[in-house]
């Protein structure tokens, strides 16, 4: 007897209603975060209606359940192909092994027991009775109890697998199915199908803590990898409910594609799979939007998914195609949401912080025409990337490359190459003396590097006053000008002094007021501050005295 996933057949009335009703509503909405879409990349034929597939917690194998025959096919994950089949009692629905990877435990809906098959021998070590109707199984995460949904006794056994003897049996509401448990194994939830609801099972004291209403025809469960949030497969409306496991609320329900009997969660926790049992599509909903992103074409009634743990493969029952789909799920395109800081050197050196998501992994780190960063670390969030030098100043996109792809342009990942310049303040110092009949100023003219870059290069030019004499050690006089230049470099923090005389006659210049002015007159790099570029010193000419201010 074929027993079709369908926890009642008065059902069928309204699963056929949900699914006309859902091929209109259950259109892909528009989301802003973008998950790619799996491609079907084998379909391994298995024995007649699969309906459970497991993998082992090492990833090497999966085990796929026939509901009719009672055989087990065991797949090689790493090959994709049929190494193995062995029999587990007759037809089961439902499989999972135990953390360790040890055991494995499948139920039996006609015959209402659970198998216990060591997974290195392949063998069955205990046959256990449990509900009319065994239906779904899951291990708690110690691996210290199972815990299996009777459909037809509308009740949950609890399993000590230590003993391998049913220690508790919790009254649940009408045809439990799914189960889900929480990573802390404080939690059961059981998908009550006939109650439309999920009954939250305390397993400390193995009783129902909670009910939660939810989508008609509620079937199959999976829990975000954090517990945060549980998704459910609402088969009879064809929806996807959403629930925070926080407050035991439903915050949302999704519509998808025609009798969604079956979700799974990835494992990196991006996204969310319903198997469309009715119209042979797989929805792909963004975990964080809730949002469905794609629907894939798959096998003619997919049901159960199960992930490798890296996410990028899975493997997806068919049930009336006898066969499994091998998906094949692309790593993520890394995204940048920020640069910082925004701006640097035209010289390179500039230790950036680039933020964004998908980042780990990352092979390189470009910045536009510059080219690549020459050292890079990045966690899945954040890279950090030294700029490389840029032939010309100006903005550049940063953009991150992954096995995923590289980061699209955006306003976010903008870096601006800024062209060299060094800041040189000049200051001008006036010391007055006086004789009997002549007297003199010395001028010390200080020039200063104030950064960031060093200044190469640079001249600093003074007019002098008409009819005095003026002298310098370490400056040009010529046609009443001052023409002073660096002869060396000038760092950032240093600096240099050039000096000028000019002799005074008091008697001929009595009463006379006079100004020297230093300017920067040229240099090189560019100097970003133009308000410290001139300094000036005024003196006057007094009865045997010049006085500067």
């Amino acid at each position: 007897m074929t027993r079709r996933p369908l926890p009642r057949r008065s059902w069928t009335a309204v699963a056929a209603v949900g699914a006309a009703t859902a091929a209109l509503l259950a259109q892909p909405a528009a989301a802003a975060a973008v998950t790619v879409p799996p491609t079907v990349t084998a379909t391994v034929a298995v024995a007649p209606y699969p309906a459970g597939v497991a993998l082992a917690p090492d990833g090497g194998r999966a085990y796929v359940t026939s509901q009719s025959s009672g055989t087990v096919t065991v797949l090689s994950t790493a090959t994709g192909a049929v190494t193995g089949t062995f029999t587990a009692g007759t037809g089961s629905y439902a499989v999972a092994f135990a953390p360790d990877g040890g055991h494995a435990y499948l139920t039996h809906h006609l015959t209402g027991t659970v198998s216990v098959v060591d997974t290195a021998s392949s063998a069955v070590t205990a046959t256990v009775p449990v509900g009319a109707g065994a239906f779904g199984v899951v291990v708690a995460p110690d691996g210290a109890r199972a815990y299996v949904s009777n459909a037809d006794a509308d009740t949950v056994s609890v399993l000590d697998t230590a003993s391998g003897t049913v220690t508790a049996t919790v009254p649940v509401g009408a045809e439990p199915h799914g189960l889900a448990v929480a990573p802390d194994g404080g939690r059961v939830y059981v998908a009550a199908s006939g109650g439309q609801r999920v009954d939250v099972i305390d397993t400390a004291t193995a009783t129902v803590s909670a009910s939660i209403p939810v989508g008609h025809g509620v079937f199959g469960l999976a829990l975000a990898p954090d517990g945060s949030r549980l998704w459910t497969g609402n088969g009879a409306d064809s929806t996807v409910g959403v629930v925070d496991t926080a407050t035991l609320a439903l915050t949302a329900t999704v519509p998808v594609g025609a009798n969604p009997y079956a979700v799974a969660a990835a494992p990196d926790g991006r996204s969310v799979y319903a198997s469309n049992y009715a119209d042979g599509t797989l929805s792909v909903l963004d975990a964080a939007s809730g949002t469905v992103t794609a629907t894939v074409p798959v096998g003619a009634s997919p049901f159960t998914l199960a992930f490798a743990p890296d996410s990028r493969r899975g493997y997806l029952a068919d049930f009336d195609g006898g066969a499994v789909s091998v998906l094949a799920f692309p790593l993520p395109v890394p995204a940048v949401t920020g640069i910082s800081p925004a701006s640097g050197p035209q010289a390179g050196g500039t230790v950036v912080t680039v933020t964004g998501t998908d980042l780990a992994g990352a092979t390189a780190v470009s910045f536009g025409a510059a080219g690549d960063a020459a050292s890079l670390s990045c966690t899945a969030t954040s890279c950090t990337a030294t700029a490389p030098p840029a032939a010309a100043a100006g903005t550049v996109d940063v953009r991150v490359t992954t096995p995923g792809g590289t980061s699209a342009v955006t306003a976010a990942d903008r870096f601006g190459y800024q062209a060299p310049a060094a800041d040189l303040a000049v200051a001008l110092s006036a010391a007055p003396g006086s004789g009997l009949l002549a007297g003199r100023v010395d001028y010390t003219l200080t020039l200063t590097g104030r950064g960031p870059g060093e200044v190469t290069a640079a001249t600093v030019e003074a007019a002098l006053p008409a009819g005095l004499v003026a002298t310098s050690t370490d400056c040009t006089v010529a046609a009443g000008r001052l023409t002073c230049a660096l002869t060396a470099p000038l760092a950032a923090g240093a600096s240099t002094t050039r000096h000028l005389a000019l002799q005074v006659g008091l008697l001929a210049n009595l009463g006379r007021t006079f100004t020297v002015t230093a300017a920067r007159t040229s240099g090189a790099p560019a100097d970003p501050v133009a308000a410290n570029d001139t300094a000036s010193r005024t003196c006057r000419v007094a009865l045997l005295a010049v006085t500067c201010d």
